[in-house]
């Protein structure tokens, strides 16, 4: 029997759903049935998840304690994920755009300040070093194999403009949201630095699957959770299953 532990913030909700519909579906990972528990990492009792002690970060006493008894077969890992969003959502008047490296044709906004990726890329590296750093320090304080699920990429417009609250306490101008091109283009820039941490640490990066990304690179109506920034379990699921092919074919 192998043992899935899963650490993560808000997208982890849909990733533990679909964990535990596969689970009781006997499905196994490299030929084992499988159990799970999953730790929502804002849970008061393992905050903050890094702590700095003599200059040095190390993960939490508690879960790292916590992952040594458990000692899992794998982690799953869903953690941050909104940070392309919230650097992205607004617009100011003075509108900015870049050139995304991985897909140069795609279209600038017209009158946009182009920015380099580079400058783009080390802003998006700032907001994710809270993440970045909890994902280093759950490799240093565990051998078992992490494997890091990407987050769903952005939602349209209207979910935005039918959930404002995710992002604004006050009211919010709609000539202020940024086209839904920018937010793209922004997801695959945090993909990137996800990509590349999993790279350095040896972690397993999972993307999201291609069936649920539209032409314009949106998240599919189908896998909408139910506000402006998340997947449903339907999501989650085939992102556990994307795991789970990839840790069989090791």
């Amino acid at each position: 029997m192998k043992k899935v532990l899963g650490l993560g913030h808000s997208h982890v909700v849909a990733i533990a759903k679909g964990c535990y519909e596969l689970q009781n579906k006997r499905v196994r990972i490299g030929g084992a049935p499988f159990t799970s528990r999953f730790l929502y990492l804002y849970d008061p009792e393992i905050m903050p998840t890094v702590i700095v002690e003599n200059g040095q970060p190390r993960l939490n006493a508690k879960l790292a304690g916590t992952i040594e008894e458990e000692r899992p077969s794998v982690i799953f890992l869903s953690i941050g994920g909104n940070e392309h969003i919230a650097v992205s959502v607004v617009q100011s008047s003075e509108r900015i755009d870049f050139i995304l490296g991985e897909n140069p044709d795609l279209a600038l906004e017209p009158g946009a300040t182009v920015l380099t990726e580079a400058a783009v890329r080390e802003t998006m590296r700032d907001k994710m070093e809270p993440t970045l750093s909890a994902i280093s320090a759950i490799r240093e304080a565990t051998n078992a194999p992490l494997v890091c699920l990407e987050p769903p990429p952005p939602l349209p417009d209207s979910q935005i403009l039918a959930y404002p609250k995710e992002f604004f306490r006050k009211s919010f101008d709609p000539d202020k949201l940024s086209t839904e091109l920018f937010r793209y283009k922004m997801w695959r820039v945090q993909s990137w630095l996800y990509r590349e941490i999993c790279a350095r640490r040896k972690i397993i990066f999972v993307p999201a699957p291609d069936e649920f990304i539209t032409p314009s690179g949106l998240l599919a109506q189908e896998a909408w959770g139910g506000d402006a920034t998340h997947a449903n379990v339907l999501f989650g699921k085939a992102m556990v299953e994307r795991a789970i092919r990839v840790l069989g074919a090791q």
